[in-house]
């Protein structure tokens, strides 16, 4: 089941548009904010703006994508944090990260104290 908020991908000609879902309507279209276009079989990506990246799939055509995040997606999460200046969402990563088995990963060096500054 696809929800609002779940990140996904669909396959339009021959490429694959990612993105996360908008909203869904009672006719159950699925509207994506796309994020970028990977074609296929080429390395070649298009990132879009935030202006005009909204468009309407039918539902039946929506891949829903892995959720999961692993320590080193959180790492840069945190240090994307820090480099925003977002306390709230430094906290809230580090939080996840604490409740998570490091398994011998690293954790980032960056402090706290770089995002209050």
């Amino acid at each position: 089941m696809i929800n609002v908020g779940d990140w996904v991908r669909v396959k339009v000609n021959e490429r694959y548009v990612y993105g996360y879902v908008d909203y869904i309507s009672e006719s159950e279209n699925v509207y994506l904010r796309k994020v970028y276009t990977e074609f296929i079989n080429s390395d070649e990506k298009y990132f879009y703006g935030y202006r005009n990246n909204l468009c309407m799939f039918e539902v039946y055509r929506i891949e829903k994508l892995d959720q999961s995040i692993s320590d080193d997606d959180l790492n840069i999460l945190i240090d994307i944090a820090l480099d925003t200046k977002d306390l709230e969402w430094f906290l809230e990563l580090t939080k996840r990260m604490e409740g998570i088995k490091r398994n011998g990963s690293e954790r980032s060096g960056r402090k706290a104290k770089e995002v209050s500054n």
